[in-house]
C-alpha cells in the first residue's frame, strides 16, 4: 500500500512537472510569433547590411480601424512568419512627437504642443507627411533602396495584407 501511495505521488508531480514545462514551452512560443516591430532608424540600418523590403504601419493612437489591424491582422501566425522573413516592419505613430531621422533628414512634429494636451490629435508628424498618405491605418512599403513602392490604405485583414505583401516580392 505504501508503494502505491509513493507511486501516486511520484505520477502525479511528474505530470505536473510536464504540464508547466508544456505552459513555458507554449509561452515562449507564442512570444516568439510576434511581428519583430522596428523604428524607422533600426530598419535603415539593417537594410544597409541586409537588404529588404520595409513595412511601415501608420497609425494613430485615436484610430480604431489601427486598433482592429493589430489586434486581428498583426496577429496572424502566417503573416507574421512572412513579414518577419521578407521586410522590416515597422510601426509609427503618424501624430508622434518624438524625432525620427529618415534617409539623412531628420523629422519632427512641429504641431505639437505639449501646453496644450500631452496626446494632441491631429499634430501631424513631417515624417507622416513625407508618405502622401490619405487616412489611417496604411501599410507604407519600400523597396531596399527605401523608396516608396506601395500603400495600402485603411483596415485589411491577414489575408488581403499577405496577399498585397506576396505582389511585391
Amino acid at each position: 500500500m505504501r508503494h502505491l501511495f509513493i507511486l501516486t505521488i511520484l505520477l502525479v508531480s511528474g505530470l505536473s512537472l510536464s504540464a508547466q514545462t508544456a505552459t513555458k514551452s507554449t509561452k515562449a512560443m507564442m512570444a516568439t510569433n510576434k511581428i519583430n516591430w522596428l523604428t524607422l532608424e533600426e530598419a535603415q540600418e539593417l537594410n544597409k547590411t541586409n537588404p529588404k523590403k520595409i513595412m511601415v504601419d501608420l497609425y494613430t493612437e485615436w484610430c480604431g480601424p489601427c486598433k482592429m489591424m493589430m489586434r486581428e491582422t498583426f496577429t496572424d501566425p502566417g503573416l507574421i512568419r512572412y513579414i518577419n522573413k521578407y521586410f522590416y516592419a515597422v510601426k509609427f505613430n503618424a501624430e508622434s512627437q518624438a524625432p525620427v531621422n529618415f534617409k539623412g533628414k531628420t523629422y519632427s512634429n512641429p504641431e505639437f504642443n505639449p501646453a496644450k494636451s500631452p496626446r494632441q490629435r491631429n499634430a501631424v508628424h513631417q515624417y507622416t507627411r513625407t508618405t502622401g498618405i490619405r487616412g489611417y491605418p496604411t501599410l507604407i512599403i519600400y523597396n531596399s533602396e527605401v523608396d516608396i513602392i506601395e500603400r495600402i490604405v485603411g483596415f485589411q485583414r491577414a489575408p488581403q495584407v499577405m496577399r498585397q505583401l506576396k505582389k511585391l516580392k
